[in-house]
């Protein structure tokens, strides 16, 4: 008698689905973080950069000039020096890598540059009851807010002034320029935050755009009217105090 061979089973869609939900498999998101935050950066060179525009630099269109950084301390200092090459540049100012080769030393320094932060809370802060307490059990009661805030303020101010390489006689001066940059955070209820800053106006809650009456989109009322802008030096009176040999001058 002849035997029957059974065939098979066939491997359905129904059968691989079942195979693959068996097997076990897992993964993992490497999260690293930078010591400084990005908000910290981007408000210290904003306001930074918001300051340097005030400054005008067209009294020394020009004239071969060299820019002294002995003086400009900061941490993002890169950032700050080159800007301030190219504010000089973009104005017409003629750049020379050493002091002997320019007509006048522009001397730069920064007077602030840093960030101040503060918070407030309305509710319940957080409280810890030592076990020293008879009759209440030990440990922390969490934070309850029904309203909390968070600011934090960049401020940069900086100053320059020129004198005249050979004579030592000084030619200009752009004054004390200050701005400000700010950002907040809000929580409502434990609903939050509701992040705001003037770098990129307006304010936004979990990446969306959140309208404020009476704001517009552009507004920067930290660094509006935070400073008074000096007037800068008479161009015809500059041209009057370069030293004699400022037209046979060659860099």
């Amino acid at each position: 008698m002849a035997t029957q061979r059974r065939r098979p089973w066939p491997l359905t869609g129904s059968a691989l689905a079942i195979g693959l939900a068996s097997v076990v498999g897992c993964g993992t998101v490497k999260t690293t973080g930078t010591a400084r935050s990005g908000t910290e950066q981007l408000l210290l060179t904003h306001a930074w950069d918001a300051a340097l525009q005030k400054v005008d630099f067209r009294p020394l269109t020009g004239v071969p000039v060299y820019l002294d950084t002995t003086n400009v301390t900061s941490i993002d200092q890169g950032w700050v020096v080159s800007s301030i090459r190219q504010a000089m540049l973009s104005q017409g100012v003629l750049l020379r890598a050493k002091p002997e080769q320019a007509q006048w030393v522009v001397e730069a320094r920064v007077g602030a540059y840093g960030t101040n932060d503060k918070s407030w809370l309305l509710g319940i802060s957080q409280t810890t009851i030592p076990p020293t307490v008879t009759g209440i059990p030990s440990g922390t009661i969490p934070e309850i807010p029904l309203i909390k805030r968070s600011d934090q303020q960049a401020v940069a101010k900086l100053a320059l002034f020129a004198y005249d390489r050979g004579s030592g006689q000084y030619v200009w001066s752009s004054g004390s320029m200050l701005a400000t940059a700010s950002a907040k955070d809000v929580f409502i209820g434990g609903l939050g935050p509701i992040h705001q800053d003037s770098i990129h106006g307006g304010a936004e809650f979990v990446g969306v755009r959140v309208p404020i009456p009476g704001e517009s989109s552009n507004n920067d009322p930290e660094s509006a009217g935070s400073s008074r802008r000096n007037p800068p030096s008479d161009p015809t009176a500059i041209r009057q105090s370069r030293s004699n040999d400022a037209d046979s001058f060659m860099p």
